[in-house]
């Protein structure tokens, strides 16, 4: 074999290494210190305000309380049937399936739900880091990429896809839709997306984004290639509310579970429960003291806030609503505020994945930039790590 043979053999394989290089680094380092400092916070901080199910390994604990609790309480037991006080308790009618789905499989195969949870739920953010890296390549060229990739794999939220949470399913499961979508295989982006709107509401958005790239498409056969988008989603949205319909006497109640939280319903929350719990978040951070409820406001706004500086970056440089991109991710921050709550929007907004394109951006204007946004984002993280462990007076 001739050299100019062999380096063309070599290529693919350079190739593949280069595509998968930067997702896997930055995958091991950001989990590397979520998972080191979780451990440490566990051994060092106790355990979450709401305990943690026995289930859950000790030295992962605080990865493994809030709502991981009920999730494993579905896998275990299914979904309450004792309606009188929905909406107004606590309940785990309040969650989506395909996470206490994959926590009742580990129950069948004799294993450990929440520690299937973790793995699960770490792999599939590895899935979507390499997702991500080649939509960005083919949009915005290999080195914005490989910076892209780092930036969603360090900003502090992705702390969420360590926890037996449905971050990492739902991102990875949307992130897999969309390469397909880029890729013309609107099919199988429809049914990538189809199993996300079963992690969480927010979830039923990776199909708005699979039928948002095919609506742009050029050429015919873009009403189909939008059905292929949508239906699959739809039938499995349907199907779960059917079932709650049937199982429990109502398939609104998921919805209305989650008023409990704070949360009003879509839309209509952000007149009927917006003014009074954007004020009292407001108010933890002025006057609250360092309890969990002062921690959460103060983290849900932050981060809030640069998830809009980023949007309008994003809107500027791909030109407005017209890009796909663009309204996906304005709905993904959208959706949680027109509840009339920013509970945990700091998590919630890993899903506007394309908010790392802008970001990267900014962090090559300037060297220094990487690096100091890398150190406030290990310090970041150590914060709400800790956050895990704070308990209400």
């Amino acid at each position: 074999m001739s050299v100019r043979e062999s380096a063309r053999a070599r290529l693919p394989r350079a190739r593949a290494a280069d595509w998968a290089r930067a997702p896997l680094a930055a995958w091991v380092a950001s989990r590397a210190l979520v998972l080191g400092l979780a451990v440490a916070g566990s051994l060092v901080l106790g355990v979450p305000e709401r305990g943690v199910d026995p289930a859950v390994p000790g030295p992962v604990a605080l990865l493994g309380g809030w709502d991981t609790t009920w999730y494993l309480s579905i896998a275990r037991h299914g979904y309450e049937h004792d309606l009188g006080q929905v909406g107004h308790a606590f309940s785990n009618l309040a969650f989506f399936p395909l996470l206490p789905g994959v926590m009742a499989l580990a129950l069948a195969l004799r294993l450990n739900p929440a520690a299937l949870a973790l793995i699960v739920a770490n792999l599939a953010f590895l899935g979507a880091l390499i997702g991500f890296r080649a939509i960005t390549a083919s949009r915005l060229g290999a080195r914005t990429a490989d910076l892209a990739t780092w930036a969603l794999a360090l900003l502090p939220p992705a702390l969420a896809v360590s926890q037996a949470y449905t971050e990492g399913l739902a991102l990875a499961l949307t992130v897999a839709a969309a390469l397909a979508a880029t890729r013309g295989r609107f099919a199988l982006a429809g049914l990538a997306a189809a199993p996300a709107a079963l992690t969480r509401p927010t979830g039923a958005l990776a199909a708005v984004l699979v039928a948002l790239i095919a609506f742009r498409q050029p050429g015919p056969g873009r009403g189909r290639n939008v059905a292929l988008a949508l239906l699959p989603s739809a039938i499995a949205i349907a199907a779960f509310l059917a079932w709650m319909h049937v199982a429990r006497g109502s398939w609104t109640l998921p919805f209305i579970a989650q008023e409990a939280w704070g949360r009003g319903g879509p839309i209509t929350g952000l007149v009927t429960a917006g003014p009074s719990e954007l004020a009292a978040a407001w108010d933890h951070v002025i006057h609250g003291e360092l309890t969990a409820q002062w921690t959460s406001a103060a983290r849900d706004l932050a981060f809030g806030a640069l998830y809009v500086w980023l949007l309008v970056r994003l809107w500027r440089s791909e030109g407005g609503l017209r890009s796909p991109w663009v309204a996906y991710s304005a709905l993904v921050i959208a959706l949680p505020l027109s509840s009339g709550s920013v509970i945990s929007l700091a998590r919630f907004g890993l899903m506007a994945f394309p908010l790392a394109w802008p970001l990267a951006q900014w962090l090559q204007r300037d060297g220094r930039r990487p690096r100091l946004a890398a150190a406030a984002a290990v310090a970041l993280t150590v914060l709400l790590v800790a956050q895990l462990a704070i308990r209400s007076p």
